[in-house]
């Protein structure tokens, strides 16, 4: 080989791995996201399209059912801050929320964590755990409603064989919200004992097996343990109870109607007796926005009170 074929050679490039690039086809940081688009795009329109379409619409109104509709702006709005009945609703909403995140996250801590113990053929057990979330919310109340009837509901009855005379559950106000309580969660709290015990299922055992070693058993190790590694769990949890709750209908409505003496009308109780019963449809729309970003602002409280818990921790 001569001088001159050494100097006309063309000089071979780098290697694909000494650049730092990769030689297969698809391995680039944006290909999943690529082949998932379509997806996004389906589904992010699918749900978005309700959403936008019913808060335009919440700017409009008829002035008599049957009409075409008039431009008001954000009239709806304002005279939806200004009904007392909104306030109101607004107030049993609140209690009933927190209610059903104070009792359903307590029983689903508790069921989830006598489940994770058991061992055998008592897992079985936690399969039937998931029985109330396949009936309808329309069944549990009106199951519910049987339960608690004063004449000849089991509840009653096993209070009078007591010696106890049971109350009318379903005619006072404070009664009314704690059965409507009880019921909701009955029909949320299985997704709630899934997500928090596929999240204790997650945990490393190598930490309760140290934990042990250290002499920290039972409570000491549920809760300086256990509890700090399953607060993702516990916040996805938080915010499914909120979102059902603030946003059910079906137990309210099959189960008191709103009553007694509008004791148990929420927020999504009064969206349907505005649209279905006065029909004001644009100003159900207009509540139904505002159970929207309330729904939205809270998830994004939950999110950041974990965060300084996390912090804490």
């Amino acid at each position: 080989m001569t001088a001159t074929d050494q100097w006309t050679r063309p000089k071979r490039g780098p290697r694909p791995s000494e650049t730092g690039t990769s030689v297969q086809i698809g391995q680039g940081r944006a290909t999943p996201y690529l082949f998932s688009l379509p997806t996004i795009i389906v589904v992010a329109a699918v749900l978005a399209f309700p959403v936008l379409y019913g808060l335009w619409e919440s700017l409009f109104r008829p002035e008599i059912f049957g009409a075409p509709e008039e431009w008001v702006g954000l009239q709806n709005y304002t005279e939806m801050f200004q009904d007392d009945m909104f306030w109101s609703s607004l107030w049993r909403t609140a209690i009933f929320v927190a209610g059903c995140l104070i009792v359903g996250t307590t029983l689903g801590l508790l069921f989830s964590f006598a489940l994770f113990k058991v061992v055998g053929r008592a897992r079985f057990l936690r399969s039937i755990s998931l029985g109330p979330y396949l009936i309808s919310n329309v069944a549990a109340a009106l199951m519910f409603r049987i339960l608690f009837n004063s004449q000849f509901g089991l509840v009653n009855g096993v209070l009078g064989s007591l010696g106890i005379d049971g109350p009318s559950w379903l005619s006072q106000p404070v009664s009314a919200m704690l059965v409507v309580i009880f019921a909701q969660v009955w029909t949320d709290l299985p997704l709630t004992i899934l997500l928090l015990l596929g999240g204790l299922m997650t945990i490393d055992k190598s930490y309760l097996d140290a934990a042990l070693v250290d002499g920290a058993a039972g409570w000491s190790r549920a809760r300086y343990i256990m509890m700090p590694l399953l607060t993702p769990q516990i916040v996805i949890s938080t915010v499914w109870l909120s979102y059902s709750t603030l946003t059910g209908l079906g137990v309210v409505l099959a189960l008191t109607g709103g009553g007694p003496l509008n004791a148990t009308t929420t927020l999504a109780m009064d969206m349907y007796l505005t649209a279905f019963r006065s029909l004001q449809f644009n100003q159900a729309l207009a509540i139904a926005t505002f159970i929207l970003v309330l729904n939205a602002l809270l998830t994004l409280l939950y999110v950041r009170v974990s965060r300084r818990y996390e912090v804490a921790l």
